[in-house]
């Protein structure tokens, strides 16, 4: 990995999320040591509520919209179809459930925002876009059935009858009304336009590799992505502006200038 700013953040694990560490190891229940029997705990309206979402999850990921049923879903958390009817209506309601709670969530923003932030001696909050990307795909690393989700869909909603077609249409330009609102510091040259392509190319590179990564257990995501960055954020364009490690607070320099914000040109 030729980017030297990174190599701590790939040492460390410190900062990643739990499930994306290389010392995170799934624990398998005992099933040798005999059969009990308990009494089966009522479930709250809020926890069969959740229930209900990462069934749907699991069932879309593999079958699609169009290729699952309620009755999947039912099948999934051991109820009847009609009690599944006592919590949603339809199949088009349950789909806008997983798309408005199970994806894009407010815990993978903070994370993608706050280790790509950088605060400078002036005290102006800036943003490392080439780490953000890392961020991104990092967090996905630890919830593949997502990805896979979102790919399944992504692709079905090309039709313009799926119920998730608008969603999907407009999610791009949706991400880059929060992504245009941040302050990334930027190399020289860099407008609103341009920068708006760069986006618009790494978030295609990352949708196409995780695409590989969901069909080839051999594709290292990290690694393939880090491999992107290297290309997509060249070393001899992007030194000091890739990562947050890279800002000297001892040179007391004030990153404002840097940004869009800061009249970049």
């Amino acid at each position: 990995m030729p980017v030297a700013a990174w190599e701590q953040f790939l040492k460390d694990q410190s900062s990643w999320p739990a499930a994306s560490r290389a010392t995170h190891q799934s624990m398998v229940r005992d099933t040798t040591s005999g059969t009990t029997f308990e009494k089966r705990k009522r479930m709250s309206p809020e926890e069969r509520h959740l229930q209900i979402i990462q069934a749907a999850i699991k069932v879309i990921a593999s079958k699609g919209f169009w290729g699952m049923s309620l009755q999947d879903i039912a099948d999934e958390i051991s109820i009847t179809e009609a009690a599944l009817y006592h919590y949603i209506r339809s199949k088009n309601e349950l789909l806008n459930m997983v798309l408005a709670e199970g994806y894009d969530t407010s815990e993978a923003d903070e994370y993608n925002a706050a280790t790509s932030a950088v605060t400078d001696f002036d005290g102006h909050h800036c943003y490392c876009f080439p780490r953000y990307c890392t961020n991104i795909v990092l967090y996905n690393l630890r919830r593949p059935e997502m990805v896979q989700l979102f790919s399944m869909l992504n692709g079905e909603a090309l039709n313009p009858t799926h119920p998730a077609h608008r969603f999907f249409i407009g999610r791009h330009l949706r991400a880059w009304e929060q992504i245009g609102s941040m302050n990334w510091i930027l190399p020289h040259g860099y407008d609103e336009e341009r920068f708006y392509h760069l986006y618009t190319l790494a978030m295609s590179a990352m949708d196409g590799l995780q695409y590989r990564w969901l069909a080839d257990h051999s594709v290292n995501l990290l690694e393939e992505w880090m491999a992107f960055s290297d290309e997509i954020f060249p070393e001899t364009i992007w030194q000091g502006f890739r990562d947050p490690s890279e800002y000297n607070p001892d040179a007391r320099q004030c990153l404002l200038p840097f940004t869009l914000n800061g009249d970049n040109e």
